[in-house]
């Protein structure tokens, strides 16, 4: 799989399982940038560098199909076709790092978790699952390297959309009750000038 740093060859379609991807952070940690499942294409950030810029870490059991560029190059020399559709890629792919560290940087905390859970709902629903019934592969740990919180403040977050009624969580199953109070949390800073209240014990 996918390290940083070595030198790109190839692409990897994403069959089964998912991948966190992460790089390291200035700090010496681990930031992660985001999570690969069925149907995801890794390794497009490499294509115009020539170096692969994050890990591509297994958390479960996963199936890839490993497809050499130097192929593809010569497959879409000949099908234009493939060759707009791998742009087309390439664009969602920026436009959506970009869109997340826009919000990342701009959000308050429980905006950031609300929008990550309804991220995965609706990944989840477009791979034939439930989008508000479903399994964590990540750990806490991830969820907080992610979001840029702590894990402290990933669990309290947790605990506090549980006790207002918006989900339920048990280890890491979890189930989105109020799909609209989740979204009225997630909305983006620009769209609201207040959040909804939300109450701890």
């Amino acid at each position: 799989m996918e390290i940083g740093g070595a030198p790109f060859g190839q692409l990897h379609a994403v069959l089964s399982g998912q991948f966190k991807l992460q790089r390291a952070a200035p700090d010496g940690g681990m930031q992660v940038l985001g999570f690969a499942m069925p149907g995801d294409l890794l390794g497009l950030d490499a294509i115009g560098t020539g170096r692969y810029a994050n890990d591509a870490v297994a958390l479960s059991e996963c199936v890839i199909c490993t497809i050499p560029y130097a192929s593809l190059e010569q497959l879409m020399a000949h099908q234009p076709a493939l060759a707009r559709r791998l742009s087309q890629l390439l664009s969602a792919s920026l436009a959506q790092r970009q869109d997340q560290m826009l919000f990342l940087g701009n959000a308050r905390a429980p905006q950031r978790l609300a929008r990550l859970l309804l991220d995965l709902g609706g990944r989840y629903s477009e791979r034939g699952g439930s989008a508000t019934d479903f399994q964590l592969c990540m750990s806490r740990e991830d969820l907080a390297a992610y979001l840029a919180l702590t894990v402290e403040s990933v669990s309290r977050l947790l605990s506090m959309f549980k006790q207002n009624g918006l989900l339920a969580v048990s280890n890491r199953a979890i189930t989105l009750l109020d799909t609209a109070g989740l979204r009225a949390i997630a909305a983006p800073p620009a769209a609201t000038s207040s959040l909804p209240v939300l109450h701890s014990a």
